[in-house]
């Protein structure tokens, strides 16, 4: 195995070597290509107990763009599956047990391409653990020869060169490499703030105000007077100040994470086929009265889609019961407010993972210790789908405008109809197709 290559050449090579009909094609064929546009679309279609059903024709599909019905041009089932996920379909599909079989003409086998995106600013050393064993753990029994690996780390621990590779031993070796670095927003000072009750601070939520004010002080205080006096006052403008600080910092960091996350997703845009991200993290809150994360999340899910990416987020921390944390000094509270507030402190860091997920359509895996069973099983409902090929006229196209994508079904009530991304930009499209065009134009019309 050669040293990992920098992204700009690995990817550009991968490029060259995926297949492209653009490329093979002659000097006219590619101009009529650039005027008729060609759309790959991949739909997952599942019933009513979540299993992919696999006996749909291509006749049963409708497509429409902008509310308005494509004619289907080309239809294929992929299956991209490693031979545990090929045994498990099997099992699902009552069939008796069927060792895996070649691919056919109607179910090839592309391979999958999957990036594990550690998000280690935002991870405890308890999740660090759990989550070295779950990657682990899918790598030995998921990732066949056919798929095409990589593993990533926020705090670029791991380093910024990375080859895509299928060799388990090679990614588990780089998986050794996974440490327990960074503690994320930690308070060490009186009284202990967690970045979730900084976010109520802000909120300026009273019974967190109070709770800080009296733990502060070192006082029973129940209820802030309407006229506090200087102490209280004093120990009020202290708590906002120590809240107001912690946001920052808690903003900061989770802006690098993104910010890795959407240098990723830039790197790997221009990789053929459907490209899956797991992003494992402990969460963090999103401070929506800043206004950045939310806005950088949606800078990261826009790029994600115009890419052609799915993102599944994966809770580290597993199976969340919000009891104190043992590790934290405890503290009096006469006005129950840590007990009221337990959801809050376990719900808050997942608002910016349920995000992620949601608008890049994937999913939110949660509330499990089960962190490699919860991969292994979304990975094999990922990697059989419908590949839909329809036209569109490039000359109608306004450059920048999204268009919707809906399918449905014929005469199949009941079943759930999945796309990867509803809306797609179609100039990038054009775009793409008059550079590989002028690219032919430019070597002779022959490659």
């Amino acid at each position: 195995m050669h040293p990992a290559n920098l992204f700009c050449f690995l990817f550009s090579a991968l490029l060259c070597a995926a297949p492209n009909s653009q490329q093979t094609a002659s000097q006219k064929d590619a101009t009529v290509r650039v005027k008729v546009g060609l759309v790959q679309t991949d739909v997952m279609v599942f019933d009513k107990q979540g299993r992919f059903v696999p006996d749909l024709k291509k006749d049963q599909f409708r497509l429409f763009l902008d509310g308005k019905e494509q004619p289907i041009e080309f239809f294929e089932m992929i299956s991209a599956g490693s031979p545990h996920d090929e045994q498990v379909w099997a099992k699902t599909e009552t069939r008796a047990n069927v060792i895996t079989k070649p691919p056919t003409a109607s179910t090839q086998n592309p391979g999958r391409t999957l990036l594990f995106f550690i998000d280690d600013w935002h991870m405890s050393s308890d999740s660090v653990m759990r989550a070295r064993i779950a990657m682990s753990s899918l790598i030995e029994t998921s990732v066949s020869s056919k798929d095409r690996v990589a593993i990533f780390a926020a705090f670029g621990q791991l380093g910024s060169a990375q080859e895509l590779v299928s060799d388990k031993a090679v990614l588990l070796a780089r998986l050794e490499k996974f440490n327990y670095l960074s503690p994320g927003v930690e308070d060490l000072s009186w009284p202990p703030m967690t970045d979730s009750q900084a976010l109520l601070i802000e909120q300026k939520d009273e019974d967190a105000i109070t709770f800080f004010v009296g733990a502060f002080l070192r006082k029973n205080i129940r209820v802030l007077p309407p006229r506090p006096d200087g102490e209280i006052r004093d120990a009020i403008d202290a708590i906002k100040r120590k809240a107001a600080a912690i946001a920052q910092l808690s903003c900061g960091i989770s802006e690098r994470s993104l910010a890795a996350l959407r240098n990723l997703i830039g790197a790997v845009q221009e990789l053929p086929g459907r490209k899956l991200v797991f992003f494992l993290s402990d969460g963090f809150s999103l401070h929506p009265q800043r206004g950045d994360i939310v806005s950088r999340i949606g800078t990261v899910t826009t790029a994600a889609a115009r890419a052609g990416i799915v993102v599944y987020t994966l809770d580290t921390r597993g199976l969340v019961v919000g009891l104190p944390d043992a590790k934290r000094p405890s503290m009096p509270d006469p006005t129950a407010f840590q007990a009221r507030t337990v959801f809050h402190e376990v719900s808050a860091p997942m608002d910016a993972l349920n995000a992620l997920a949601a608008d890049t359509g994937g999913r939110f895996l949660k509330d499990t210790n089960a962190l490699d069973a919860a991969m292994i099983k979304t990975l094999e409902e990922v990697s059989r789908y419908y590949l839909l090929a329809w036209h569109f006229d490039p000359g109608s196209v306004k450059p920048g405008k999204w268009s919707s994508i809906r399918v449905t079904l014929k005469d199949r009530s009941g079943l759930r109809v999945n796309l990867r991304n509803g809306y797609l930009d179609l100039s990038q499209l054009v775009k793409e197709k008059k550079k590989s065009a002028s690219l032919l134009r430019n070597t002779g019309g022959d490659s």
